[in-house]
């Protein structure tokens, strides 16, 4: 029987859970002292009410359980609760179903009128239904592995396709952008030729120029008056063939110009094309019975290019005109 205050009298720390025959009321810790110290292979233990306790296969003491209706009422600890009250899912005494639990004495029942035995097809099929929880429990484990590792694979391809696209895409610019690139290198190459042209031209006619310059300083520093009228008779022309060269190098050969400019509509279209291509969405697979797994995919193929999307949309839109006329 528990003490007054059903303490335990070993550490007087916690509640008693049974009583042993030697020391008197234990608490659970103490209880699985008994059950591990050696000293205490000797004592008999018995628990007042089903507590869970630590199992560790060198119990040695003798330890005992009491049944549902030999243990003490709560409410009363001098009485055994020998009823249960179905409406509250309590053991009660007399006393309780005299007083507090009138209301409930048609769903009170007497345990010890019952006649109540181990039964042994209650047993199995409990233990039964136990083993189905824990078939299903296993293969939702189960399920739920192989699940992990397919989704797994599943991710490392969405991964590896999504790397080969980026690599796709940045090869087809490169393609692109190269002939490009390489346009405006030949204009500036045919711009360096042009330059180089000139200058030679530029070059030839300043030295035309300074030559002539210095003939004329020459005849008139040596009042040479008949070189001087002779070198004036073609002077003009071939001062204007000069300048005639001069105005067919600027038209016949003139500057490449070259501007790159970004076409923000092309850019909007493409990244939004990338957006709908590379669109993470959650595919839904299950069955009837409302199970349901959530998988990670990618959005189908897109076969057609938007320039053929176009024609067909301006197709449709032809033979809607025409059946409407």
């Amino acid at each position: 029987m528990a003490s007054k205050q059903n303490q335990c009298e070993i550490c007087f720390k916690e509640n008693a859970v049974g009583h042993c025959e030697t020391c008197g009321d234990v608490g659970e810790n103490c209880v699985d002292i008994h059950k591990k110290g050696k000293v205490f292979q000797t004592h008999t233990v018995v628990l007042y009410e089903a507590v869970k306790m630590h199992e560790d296969g060198g119990d040695k003491t003798n330890i005992f359980m009491r049944d549902i209706t030999e243990e003490k009422c709560k409410q009363h600890p001098t009485e055994r609760a020998i009823f249960l009250c179905n409406v509250h899912e309590s053991m009660i005494c007399g006393r309780c179903l005299h007083s507090e639990h009138i209301p409930c004495v048609k769903e009170v029942v007497d345990l010890l009128k019952e006649g109540i035995t181990i039964d042994c097809e209650k047993v199995n099929t409990m233990k039964s239904l136990l083993m189905e929880v824990k078939d299903e429990i296993l293969l939702l484990k189960n399920e739920a592995e192989q699940s992990k590792d397919n989704y797994k694979k599943t991710a490392d391809k969405c991964v590896q396709d999504c790397m080969e696209l980026g690599n796709t895409i940045k090869r087809r610019v490169d393609e692109l952008t190269s002939g490009i690139r390489d346009g405006i290198t030949d204009k500036h190459n045919e711009n360096l030729t042009i330059h180089s042209h000139i200058t030679k031209l530029c070059d030839e006619k300043t030295k035309w120029c300074d030559d002539e310059d210095s003939k004329i300083d020459n005849f008139v520093d040596n009042n040479l008056a008949g070189h001087l009228y002779l070198m004036s008779r073609h002077f003009e022309k071939e001062a204007s063939d000069v300048r005639s060269h001069l105005k067919e190098m600027k038209h016949k050969h003139t500057f490449k110009g070259f501007d790159f400019k970004e076409n923000n509509v092309i850019l909007k279209c493409l990244f939004e094309d990338l957006d709908e291509v590379c669109e993470q969405q959650d595919e839904v697979t299950g069955s009837d019975d409302g199970n349901a797994n959530d998988v990670f995919a990618s959005t189908p193929k897109i076969n057609k290019t938007r320039r053929e999307l176009t024609v067909l949309l301006n197709q449709a839109k032809d033979e809607l005109d025409n059946s409407e006329k």
